[in-house]
């Protein structure tokens, strides 16, 4: 692929404390890997002098890892300038079904070997061209699904000289992406893309916030990708919410807290305990007690508040 031709592609083998043992890269057709040989303050500059001229650095999981590595051996390197494009941080959102799509270190014939730097320089680049050729889909589908994607990352930046999000902006701008003039179309964007997924209230009042401030645009972007598949095979990876914390709380608040609205067409649904004992379980109400007491409902309407609660019902009158 063209594109990567214009990145270097780069893996660390790390053991102990920060201790690194092997590094690889590809640019275009040329190689480069070493073998220990680190301790000197030039032990990376050959591994500097191969990335000098790159577009961009690519890898795998390399934000949160391969780059702070070699920063605390030579904050000065030059490859610490690229804008970085991380498959890790992209799997999310060409994959929201399966945010796992990971290496698949085909390369290893038996189990624990140890792992080949070059290797899986390569196979993130392989990993990367199924995110573009998903991205290159989702265009076709909905353009303005990476446009909100692209806004969410272009203006976003993180601590640290190489923690920006530019790579991954520059990836959907690469691919023809229309840019969101304002962040009044992004929230339209947002607000047609997960109608009747969320809580118009709650939607209402939570993005304004988010959007108003580009470090914390990106939790947006992995939200979105979430709520387009919510409800089937879907799963957040433990890794965002611990990188963008709000994104899960930005999801309980748009799914799991109810409104005041009576005519709220999500809460109404959603909220409402026998709505959904119907639709699990095609019951019309739940069992009462002798009295006309109403315990098992009120016990689900806990649960669906996120309330705890101990419930003591009598014996055949409901408690599983």
């Amino acid at each position: 692929m063209r594109f990567l031709k214009r990145c270097v592609l780069i893996d660390l083998e790390v053991a102990g404390q920060n201790r690194i043992v092997h590094v690889g890269a590809l640019r275009g057709d040329a190689k480069f890997e070493q073998r220990n040989g680190f301790g000197m303050p030039d032990g990376l500059a050959g591994f500097d002098r191969f990335c000098n001229g790159a577009e961009f650095i690519l890898g795998h999981n390399i934000l949160n890892h391969d780059l702070p590595v070699l920063a605390s051996f030579n904050p000065e390197l030059k490859l610490l300038n690229l804008p970085v494009i991380d498959t890790l941080y992209l799997s999310p959102l060409a994959f929201p079904e399966n945010p796992y799509h990971r290496l698949v270190k085909d390369y290893k014939l038996v189990r624990d070997s140890i792992n080949n730097p070059v290797a899986d320089a390569r196979l993130a680049g392989l990993v990367f061209t199924d995110q573009r050729e998903s991205f290159s889909g989702l265009i076709r589908r909905h353009p303005d699904i990476p446009a909100f994607y692209h806004y969410c990352f272009s203006s976003a930046c993180s601590a640290g000289k190489f923690r920006d999000h530019h790579g991954t902006a520059a990836v959907f701008e690469i691919m023809g992406v229309k840019p969101v003039r304002s962040k009044e179309d992004a929230f339209q964007i947002f607000k047609d893309a997960v109608l009747g997924a969320v809580c118009p209230t709650q939607f209402e009042n939570t993005i304004p916030q988010y959007l108003s401030d580009p470090d914390a645009r990106p939790c947006l972007a992995y939200c979105l990708a979430w709520l387009m598949i919510a409800g089937g095979n879907s799963v957040l990876p433990p890794w965002v919410r611990h990188r963008f914390p709000d994104v899960a709380l930005i999801l309980k608040n748009f799914r799991d807290k109810p409104c005041a609205d009576e005519r709220c067409p999500w809460c109404s649904d959603v909220h409402n305990p026998v709505k959904q004992l119907h639709k699990y379980f095609q019951y019309d109400d739940f069992r009462k007690l002798p009295d006309g007491r109403n315990l098992q409902k009120k016990i689900v309407s806990q649960g669906m508040a996120d309330t705890p609660l101990l419930g003591i019902l009598p014996t055949g009158f409901g408690k599983s």
